[in-house]
């Protein structure tokens, strides 16, 4: 018998054993907990990569690179929706934890969406990042073969062109040895991925999936001036970033600019700077964010939030709106309270719109299956 089809029988029959314990009944339940998405930590497959709780993300089972085993994956899975049905649950206490039906899981057979979080080196310092503490030279190279992982879900039809997503995580992806590979391999088999990086390093096969629709790029730069750049990022490299930037815009494809709205950066002249040099360099679709840890009620370097911070974001999306630049707020941070707050004090409503990540991985997932 094949190994391809040995695998899919795996999961099939993992499958059914899931959703003959599970399927049909009303439970504490997460749309991520479906098995059909998970994050790769090291040693670890996590059901998430941000929980809106402190007891971190749950994990699923353990990870031995390059491969994640069907007994091992879903059977984790089954063991984190029991465990989430008790009071002290992994999951409890997040907000996406709710009753819910339980309709089938992992129906479709393959993976929706992955995450990529094994990897920790970072060419950036930022003062607001849990991370931190993992800054590394820009000559650092981390080791994780992520092309041999993708090769393996392929060959197994785990992955499929234009319904699986991944998304590069970090620490910064261009510091990975196997990125570029990885990057160019997924492109060329028509995989939507979503590439968060600091824009230090550019990198041609970024550039080239953009080019091809096969990426969207999201830079977190946090500033409008080299000054303010220098004190959130702790790095001096913010004119390459903008080269980057640049060069990536040119290209027309989905290209994001964040910007982490917190204390040090909330000025009315910094929102300023940031919406002329997004404008300067092409750049037109802006992410507005906020630091997670608001979110998570953890301890942080960047000051509590007041209605300065929340002013700033109404400034920068009305700004930008001005300048014929295409804002959204990154929801899955925001508190619907904060947004509600937001959008009064700027006089419009912060969810007119649809958020930027999804139109963009929708539109790029009709570009590649060749509807659009």
């Amino acid at each position: 018998m094949p190994e391809s089809k040995n695998q899919a029988d795996r999961w099939k029959a993992a499958a059914e054993k899931l959703n003959d314990e599970f399927g049909g009944k009303r439970l504490m339940q997460c749309k991520l907990l479906t098995g059909r998405q998970f994050a790769v930590t090291p040693g670890e497959l996590k059901a998430c990569s941000s929980a809106t709780h402190e007891k971190g993300t749950p994990t699923i089972c353990t990870y031995d690179e390059p491969n994640v085993v069907p007994e091992e994956f879903l059977g984790g899975l089954a063991e984190l929706i029991r465990a989430n049905q008790l009071e002290d649950g992994p999951c409890v206490g997040c907000r996406h934890l709710v009753p819910t039906k339980v309709a089938k899981l992992f129906v479709t057979g393959h993976f929706s969406a992955i995450s990529l979080h094994d990897f920790c080196g970072c060419n950036c310092h930022c003062v607001y990042c849990g991370g931190s503490e993992y800054f590394l030279p820009v000559e650092y190279e981390a080791s994780q073969d992520h092309e041999l992982l993708f090769s393996n879900l392929l060959e197994a039809g785990l992955i499929k062109p234009g319904k699986t997503r991944v998304d590069w995580g970090g620490g910064e992806p261009t510091l990975v040895n196997t990125f570029d590979r990885t990057v160019e391999f997924l492109s060329a088999h028509r995989i939507l991925q979503t590439i968060n990086t600091s824009g230090i390093r550019f990198s041609p096969q970024v550039e080239v999936a953009l080019r091809e629709r096969t990426a969207m790029v999201r830079v977190s730069v946090d500033r409008g001036t080299n000054e303010t750049y220098l004190k959130v990022k702790r790095n001096g490299h913010c004119d390459a970033v903008w080269d980057t930037i640049e060069r990536y815009a040119a290209t027309g494809g989905n290209l994001v600019i964040k910007y982490i709205v917190f204390s040090m950066n909330s000025d009315t002249s910094e929102v300023e700077a940031f919406i002329d040099r997004c404008r300067g360099a092409g750049v037109r679709r802006i992410c507005i964010s906020l630091d997670g840890r608001y979110l998570w009620g953890t301890d942080s370097e960047v000051g509590e939030l007041t209605e300065k911070e929340l002013l700033a974001a109404a400034t920068m999306y009305n700004l930008a709106k001005a300048r014929h630049r295409h804002p959204c707020f990154e929801t899955a941070i925001w508190q619907p309270e904060q947004l509600a707050e937001v959008g009064r004090l700027g006089g419009f409503d912060p969810y007119s719109k649809l958020d930027l990540a999804a139109r963009a991985i929708r539109k790029a997932r009709r570009v590649i299956l060749g509807s659009a």
